[in-house]
């Protein structure tokens, strides 16, 4: 809200935002190793961590503001544990109450952070949480609760947990290992890669292998990997109702749970003594450079519609939303016929979703292709009987093919769903007025200009009825309002100007003739040759 009230839809003021909310939380990042590492390695650790490769999917995708309020509000909320032992002042620990919370509104996988208090109260103390302390971990919880209680009634459910969504997740874990650390595999909609899944194995067994050699603190491993396990594998259980349609996983959601692999990484540097090293410098260095450089190559994918889904359909040509979306975005250019394989691919690879159907029906229906609009509208109603933007594609396309009565019938069925349906009030009108039921297609028109006065075509399309019947004083008001609210509708000037020819007014006729050419109605350069010599 406040980045609109400043910025309205430029999207500089969000990015800004963005990177605001990321350095902050890169800040506390270096606060919470401090408390584990020397300040020299805390300040490496961040460093390398800030610029790792899914930094562009975090910090430029406008969307992703969530993780990175998570990664702020998350951190904070250990730095105050980590101040909490080492003064052993209560205080530390309800302040770090409202920061749950708000690492909670910021992404509900914050919820992760009791089992990773829990770790680090035991691992730090060496014993199970005193009186006071469940006292503490007893308000976490009702604040979670109350959450809990607000989320239910404002957010609709998107999904199911599953079993089988769990285990076939797991290799989500492995793949953005792979590619926080190579640059191969960049992709805004994701697929599973057997590559990304192979290399992150062999990434995890090349760490599991030096964490044998050179063994970490348990204080250090056992709160880094409570960090990252409890943020990410309750989501493994989670399927989104869109599973299938737009992508497996996305890596922006790895951006807080792997500061934990992080600090395991860095205790293990810190064990092998690898700071101490001469060439130190230089593996840092180099690794902030490749890694910068590509990030910047990477984040311009993010800059617009364009090389966001052209990214997303080529690195996953298997997502049906990635296709469908690609094609929305060349609609609202106005490329239908551009527009068009996108979404019958993006249809076909998502058979079970009703709007790649409604929106690839009104793509054939702006196209002409009416029985194709109409058989893809049938699919769509099959699935959703009373979906209404198929009812209005397909009514569309049988009056536009000559089929009016069926079309009446499709906008009768939309107005008794929904009365107030302006769409579906028009659109019953001009069936009515194909049809040759002017008096009907008037009674309705009329009813949908006291629904909404400022709808311009309803008055044209009643003064066009009302001049079919003759009741030209009439026709002439409907298209007299019809040009107020929208001047540069030839077809109004041309029809007004028909009405004033029955009304006998040649000379105005005529200028609403000209103007009605001058605007591109060519049907009105017969008219001017044949009737308006006389006022040129």
């Amino acid at each position: 809200m406040v980045d609109y009230m400043i910025g309205q839809e430029s999207p500089m003021v969000y990015h800004i935002h963005n990177l605001i909310v990321f350095l902050a939380g890169v800040c506390m990042l270096f606060l919470f190793l401090s408390f584990y590492f020397k300040p020299v390695l805390a300040w490496a650790g961040t460093l390398a961590y800030s610029v790792n490769l899914l930094n562009p999917h975090t910090t430029g995708w406008i969307a992703a503001r969530g993780d990175l309020y998570l990664m702020l509000f998350g951190t904070a909320f250990l730095v105050l544990l980590q101040q909490y032992f080492k003064t052993n002042s209560k205080k530390f620990l309800w302040l770090a109450l409202p920061v749950f919370f708000l690492a909670l509104l910021s992404k509900e996988s914050a919820v992760a952070l009791v089992p990773i208090a829990l770790v680090m109260l035991y691992v730090e103390r060496n014993r199970l949480p005193s009186g006071s302390e469940w006292m503490w971990v007893g308000a976490v919880v009702v604040s979670f609760v109350a959450y809990y209680a607000m989320r239910d009634t404002a957010i609709a459910d998107a999904g199911n947990l599953s079993v089988v969504a769990f285990f076939s997740n797991l290799r989500s874990l492995p793949e953005e290992l792979f590619k926080m650390m190579i640059p191969l595999g960049f992709s805004v909609m994701p697929g599973y890669s057997l590559i990304a899944t192979l290399g992150g194995v062999v990434v995890l067994g090349a760490l599991l292998f030096l964490f044998r050699k050179y063994p970490t603190d348990s204080k250090i491993w056992m709160t880094g990997l409570t960090i990252t396990l409890a943020s990410l594998l309750p989501s493994m259980a989670y399927e989104p109702s869109f599973a299938g349609v737009a992508y497996d996983y996305l890596d922006h959601r790895a951006w807080f749970p792997f500061i934990g692999l992080w600090m395991i990484i860095i205790g293990i540097a810190d064990k092998a003594k690898i700071s101490t090293q001469q060439y130190a410098p230089l593996i840092l260095g180099g690794l902030v450079l490749v890694w910068s450089g590509v990030n910047i190559w990477r984040i311009g994918v993010y800059k617009s519609w364009e090389p966001y889904y052209t990214n997303a359909v080529t690195s996953n040509p298997g997502s049906g939303l990635a296709n469908l979306n690609y094609g929305s975005m060349l609609r609202d250019e106005g490329d239908w016929a551009a527009a068009l394989p996108f979404m019958e691919k993006g249809a076909s690879l998502s058979p079970e979703y009703v709007d790649a159907k409604v929106r690839l029906a009104e793509a054939y229906f702006k196209l002409g292709k009416y029985p194709e609009a109409v058989e893809t509208s049938n699919a769509a109603l099959a699935i959703e009987p009373g979906n209404i933007s198929a009812l209005q594609f397909r009514g569309s396309a049988l009056g536009a093919s000559g089929h009016t009565k069926e079309a009446a019938e499709d906008f009768k069925t939309i107005l008794n769903t929904d009365p107030g349906n302006v769409h579906g009030m028009f659109n019953l009108g001009i069936a009515y007025k194909e049809a040759n039921m002017l008096n009907e297609a008037i009674e309705i028109l009329s009813k949908l200009i006291v629904a909404q006065p400022d709808f311009p075509n309803a008055y044209y399309e009643r003064g066009f009825c009302y001049g079919k019947m003759g009741l030209f004083p009439q026709a002439k008001a409907d298209m007299e309002q019809s040009i107020k609210y929208q001047p540069e509708h030839g077809a109004s000037y041309f029809f007004r100007g028909r009405t004033y020819e029955a009304l006998g007014n040649a000379e105005l006729a005529c200028a609403d003739w000209k103007k009605a050419l001058e605007l591109g109605t060519k049907e009105a350069e017969q008219f001017i040759f044949e009737k308006c010599q006389a006022f040129k």
